[in-house]
């Protein structure tokens, strides 16, 4: 009988949030390495408030962004370590599978 292997929920949280090319558009927008608020965000790509807020919150939830209110403003930045943690998670993963 063969082993019933799980994927880590994080890992495929993480691969769902990948899964969407315009998130991946959005995370795109930080390559300058700077914070974003949600207006910015909006006014760089075009999209709705709330198209670009709900892609935002699938990012949080796949570890790639972290969040930061101050007062009115909603801040996002690239999570760097949770990125690192769990890209070596799924490449972990690959090894023992392929």
């Amino acid at each position: 009988m063969k082993k019933s292997v799980q994927l880590d929920p994080r890992v495929q949280d993480f691969l769902s949030a990948l899964a969407s090319e315009t998130r991946q558009k959005l995370l795109l927008e930080f390559m300058d390495g700077k914070e974003k608020t949600v207006g910015e965000l909006v006014a760089d790509s075009g999209l709705q408030q709330s198209t670009v807020s709900s892609h935002l919150a699938q990012l949080q939830r796949g570890g790639l962004l972290i969040r930061r209110k101050s007062g009115k403003e909603v801040y996002y930045k690239p999570d760097r370590h949770g990125i690192s943690d769990l890209l070596a998670r799924l490449s972990s993963y690959l090894r023992g599978c392929c």
